[in-house]
Order: structure tokens, then C-alpha cells, then sequence
């Protein structure tokens, strides 16, 4: 309805296409339920039953995380697609209503007006973007670019193909590959067909990635966020407040926890005055 004048309008079936390829890769949802039913009764009845039952630990939900995850749907429910047969039934509610009036009834009209609607309360359904999606793609840009200057020669498209062969986006705090994944991607660039496992396994270990059992392998994105954050906030601390600073503070970023003053002293080789005036600079 928004289409500029003097556009070709695009056909309902191209849209639709376009659309199912955001839902396809997880760009776009569909929305939790508007009126999710929750009875707190049957809950606490439940609830009353399950403590007969002995456990070791039992996670205690709020009510309002009950309604919440009442009101979620399933990953087969947030990426469902818009089925082909919308387009035709769409065709069938923009028809004038006293022409669908004033036909005569037929057998198995019962059930078209099922079809109708099936197809109507698919018109209604609310969708809305998968943030969490961009999110992680953007980390993965951002972690995959930030390394590239430091890797060795010929190790760019392993780095690369790790990350386009990531198993599963439900972790957005990682990036889970297989080895079998990452040949494949590599199998697609060219010059680097004829990797083998042997090949990639020891410069995934020296990327820093984790294994268990050798078949996948792991990034951690927070801790190389995390690395990153610092160094930016360590280099603005120098820049303002000058060498003194950027030592005291990146003691204090290494160790992770307070720090008594006498021991900053002692590690930093500072005199005592600096560091006690650099500290008030820096609360």
C-alpha cells in the first residue's frame, strides 16, 4: 500500500516468497500469544502433586514467569511460514460480501467455510523482528572482523568458515561449528577445497576455540566482547588520565575483584601519592 508512485507493485506470491525467506532464517517471528490461558488453580494442584514426588532441586517460577512461558511458542510456531494457499483465500476475502450473500449454499460448504476461516485467522497473526537473530549475527561480524588482523596467513577462511557453519542461533553467547560443517563451507571458496580435518583442527585450538570430543568445536563471543570492551575503555582511561591510570586500572580489569591499595602499590611499582591521587581521578 506503501509503494511508491510510478513502481511496479510487486505480485502477493513475490512477497510472500520474500517474506518466508526472513522467517526461513529466523530474521522475523511470530509474536507469543495476545491471550495466553493460564489457570493458577490447576498450577498450584500441579504443583502440589510434583512435591510428593522427591527431587534434589525444583526451579521455582514466578507467576509471571508461568504466563510467559505459557504465552511462548514453540520454534515450530515462531518460524511457521505463510502457507502457498494464502495468496488464492486473500483473493477470496477481497470479493464483495453480498456476491459470497447471496449464493446458494451447497454441499460441503461447511467446509470452505472452514478453509475461510483457517485463512482468516492466519491474516491475523502478529509478527514482529527476531532481535536476538541480529544480535548474534552482529557479534559474530564483529568478533570474526576484530580477529583478522592477528590471524596467520592462510587461516582466514577456516576463521570464516566456522562461523557461516554454526550449528545452532539459540545460544547467542556462542558459536558451536562440526568439523564436517566447516569443510563443507571451505569446499565452496575457492583455494581451499582440499582442507582436511587435519588441517583446521590445530588452528581452531590456536583461535582459541574449546572441544570435547573433537567433531565440535566452540567460540566463546563474551569473553572476546568482553576483551575487546576493555581494551577500548583502557585506552580512553590513557588518553585522559595518562600512563599512571591505564597501569592501576589494568590491574584492577586483570585481577577481576577489589583490589586493596597497598597491594596496587607494591604491583605497580608506583608511588604511593600517584596512585592514592590517580585513584580519586579515577572514582
Amino acid at each position: 500500500s506503501k509503494v511508491p508512485e510510478g513502481t511496479i507493485r510487486p505480485a502477493r506470491e513475490e512477497i510472500r516468497m520474500n517474506f518466508n525467506k526472513l522467517v526461513y532464517a529466523r530474521y522475523v517471528e511470530r509474536c507469543p500469544k495476545a491471550e495466553p490461558y493460564f489457570n493458577p488453580q490447576e498450577d498450584e494442584q500441579s504443583t502440589a502433586a510434583r512435591r510428593r514426588v522427591p527431587k534434589t532441586a525444583e526451579e521455582v517460577l514466578s507467576l509471571k514467569q508461568k504466563v510467559v512461558n505459557t504465552a511462548t511458542l514453540s520454534d515450530p510456531e515462531r518460524f511457521s511460514e505463510i502457507p502457498y494457499g494464502m495468496e488464492d483465500a486473500s483473493k477470496t476475502n477481497d470479493c464483495p460480501h453480498n456476491a459470497v450473500a447471496g449464493a446458494k449454499r451447497k454441499h460441503g460448504a461447511f467446509e470452505v467455510d472452514e478453509e475461510l476461516n483457517s485463512t482468516i485467522a492466519e491474516n491475523e497473526v502478529l509478527w514482529r523482528v527476531n532481535f536476538e537473530k541480529f544480535i548474534f549475527c552482529l557479534k559474530k561480524k564483529f568478533c570474526a572482523d576484530r580477529k583478522k588482523p592477528k590471524l596467520k596467513v592462510g587461516t582466514h577462511p577456516i576463521w570464516e568458515s566456522f562461523f557461516e557453519a554454526n550449528l545452532t542461533d539459540k545460544d547467542t553467547n556462542s558459536v558451536t561449528s562440526s568439523t564436517n560443517g566447516i569443510l563443507e563451507k571451505l569446499g565452496q571458496k575457492e583455494g581451499t577445497a582440499a582442507m582436511t580435518i587435519g588441517d583446521i583442527k590445530p588452528v581452531l585450538l590456536d583461535l582459541q576455540c574449546t572441544t570435547s570430543d573433537g567433531e565440535e568445536f566452540t567460540f566463546d563471543l563474551r569473553k572476546m566482547v568482553e576483551a575487546c570492551r576493555n581494551e577500548e575503555i583502557e585506552s580512553l582511561v590513557k588518553k585522559k588520565y595518562g600512563q599512571e591510570a591505564f597501569t592501576i586500572f589494568r590491574l584492577l580489569v586483570t585481577q577481576g575483584c577489589a583490589v586493596e591499595t597497598d597491594q596496587i602499590i607494591d604491583t605497580t611499582i608506583l608511588d604511593k601519592q600517584i596512585v592514592h591521587s590517580t585513584l580519586y581521578k579515577l572514582w
